[in-house]
């Protein structure tokens, strides 16, 4: 009787789902599947869920790309903040850069793959990519081996994504400092965002979005900054950020978000804003275009009145007197 009974509590569940009114129970119903608790005769009807039938209890709801290179201490912390989540049906993708072994990762939890490759030094883009080509679940996001997830993150991104008309979104982003911990800046406090209010943030806020849908990196210079923005476009022009669902960037002295050398960051700007790096649509283009203007104005700035202050410490007390100096030359 109790298995009649989980028959048809998964079949209710499965028209549900069908209908669109409970996609997040899909991942339940993988789950109780894996486990053992949905009766075998269930399986059939579950298969038709997808259009691919032999692979529904194999794929991730979400799959995280990793670029990985020297920092193999922070990609185990990386790790343990995947093994926190309130959701378990994600896969970490581990693209090596610098020729290391991380086998360990994949030792640490089942759900860890290693994309081994002989490629050394290519830098992040081409790292993410060849996670991104083997990548399986529904879902595409993003963990650098130095950062680190709030638990909600991936039950956030679900509930989100549950809408058919969703493509992409984002999550808050919080600067911490190691080796203290303290947080240096928030961005992304706000329910959607378009161009110009990611430009507005000076910083790095990584985009959740649809496996089929997602883009290549662009290797180069603010190559997380232009993929956002090529997520957004693509996206019709804005997409929402996830309340709860923080990304935590850890500034280190290693880290690419320590900012030295202004007049190289100027000139880089500069280079981006003669050609950008996708196509894109006119609006989102011009969007795109004035961001990096903006930036150069921000790297100035650093460079003449930083007086010690790191990039993230200094935006912070700069950044709400440049947005209303912009908003009334605008005016």
């Amino acid at each position: 009787m109790r298995s009649r009974a989980a028959c048809r509590a998964h079949r209710s569940l499965r028209r549900r789902i069908e209908r669109g009114d409970d996609w997040t129970g899909l991942i339940c119903l993988q789950h109780s599947a894996r486990v053992g608790h949905v009766p075998a005769r269930c399986l059939p009807a579950m298969n038709d869920l997808h259009s691919e039938p032999s692979d529904v209890m194999n794929k991730p709801v979400i799959s995280f790309v990793m670029a990985a290179c020297k920092r193999p201490q922070f990609a185990m912390v990386a790790l343990q903040s995947l093994k926190r989540q309130t959701v378990r049906d994600w896969e970490l993708i581990v693209s090596p850069d610098d020729g290391e072994d991380y086998s360990a990762l994949e030792h640490s939890d089942s759900r860890v793959t290693v994309a081994r490759s002989g490629a050394v030094q290519t830098g992040p883009a081409h790292a993410r990519n060849r996670a991104l080509a083997i990548a399986s679940g529904a879902l595409v996001g993003v963990l650098d081996d130095d950062d680190y997830l709030e638990p909600a993150y991936i039950a956030q991104a679900v509930a989100h994504f549950k809408s058919d008309t969703a493509k992409f979104a984002t999550a808050p982003t919080r600067y911490v400092l190691d080796p203290s911990g303290a947080v240096v800046r928030q961005i992304g406090q706000f329910a959607t965002m378009d161009i110009e209010r990611f430009g507005h943030q000076f910083g790095t806020m990584h985009a959740i979005g649809r496996r089929e849908i997602y883009p290549q990196w662009k290797p180069g210079f603010a190559e997380d900054v232009m993929h956002t923005c090529k997520c957004i476009d693509l996206a019709g022009g804005e997409i929402a950020v996830l309340a709860d669902a923080n990304y935590m960037l850890r500034l280190h002295p290693g880290s690419l978000c320590a900012v030295a050398h202004c007049e190289d960051v100027s000139r880089s700007y500069n280079n981006l804003l003669a050609k950008l790096p996708y196509e894109m649509s006119r609006a989102g283009a011009m969007q795109t275009r004035t961001l990096l203007m903006q930036r150069i104005e921000m790297n100035k700035a650093f460079s003449g009145h930083g007086s010690g202050l790191h990039y993230h410490q200094f935006v912070k007390t700069r950044g709400p007197m440049f947005r209303s100096h912009r908003a009334r030359v605008t005016e």
